[in-house]
């Protein structure tokens, strides 16, 4: 099995493979949670809103906020809001916000004045099942998504084609569409057959990745970047 440092160093070759720019937050040796790097932000047209996260992640957001300072405009989730980036799927024109433990009703009406002014609809999915919202559930693009129904309800997304997880398979639902390319985790046949079939018919190239010693930690292909 590949050591983490491996599994990571191919997620970032993925990246740049799909014709993406790679840029570094410093690590903190003091916050093993902090490669979740999606979790401490999110990002749009030139705004990030800095998330206020559990109490043992707290102040990871202090590197994203140094990367960010010299192109974005900064603001903050204030108590008692919680969010966590894990929750917020974009979708087109809508933002799906889990309600989790991390992630309340302040929190979403938070992200509702952040992203209202862009034309985003705000929907809140009450999610009870797995951490976050992205635990369960990625969008695929082409008006489609996929969802492990056994997190997630699968009726909570208005989309015309939602692709299921297989039994037991339900990690594979957090993906990461670039372009041409989609990121998967590698390890989930059934699957993995399924999400080759929506690939093929829309000229997409399947990018298998092994993201086993994330999910140790709780964490998913999403969780290790700030896409924009």
């Amino acid at each position: 099995m590949p050591a983490p440092s491996e599994q990571y160093a191919a997620y970032v070759q993925a990246l740049r493979s799909a014709g993406l720019e790679v840029k570094f937050v410093e690590a903190d040796d003091t916050r093993p949670d902090c490669v979740f790097v999606e979790d401490t932000a999110i990002v749009w047209d030139g705004q990030a809103l800095l998330t206020r996260m559990s109490p043992h992640r707290e102040g990871e957001q202090a590197g994203v906020e140094d990367a960010l300072r010299p192109t974005h405009r900064i603001s903050r989730v204030a108590p008692p809001g919680k969010l966590e980036g894990g929750d917020v799927l974009h979708v087109e024109d809508t933002t799906y916000v889990g309600l989790t433990g991390r992630t309340n009703e302040a929190g979403v009406e938070t992200l509702r004045e952040f992203l209202t002014p862009f034309g985003q609809r705000i929907v809140a999915v009450p999610v009870e099942n797995c951490l976050h919202l992205k635990s369960g559930v990625s969008y695929l693009g082409d008006a489609t998504m996929i969802v492990a129904p056994e997190l997630v309800p699968a009726h909570a997304f208005d989309v015309p084609e939602v692709i299921e997880t297989a039994r037991e398979e339900e990690y594979a639902a957090n993906c990461v569409r670039l372009g041409s390319f989609l990121l998967v985790p590698a390890g989930f046949p059934q699957t993995e057959k399924k999400l080759r079939r929506f690939a093929e018919s829309r000229g997409v190239e399947i990018v298998p990745l092994d993201c086993s010693e994330f999910r140790k930690g709780g964490g998913s292909l999403t969780c290790l970047s700030l896409l924009w």
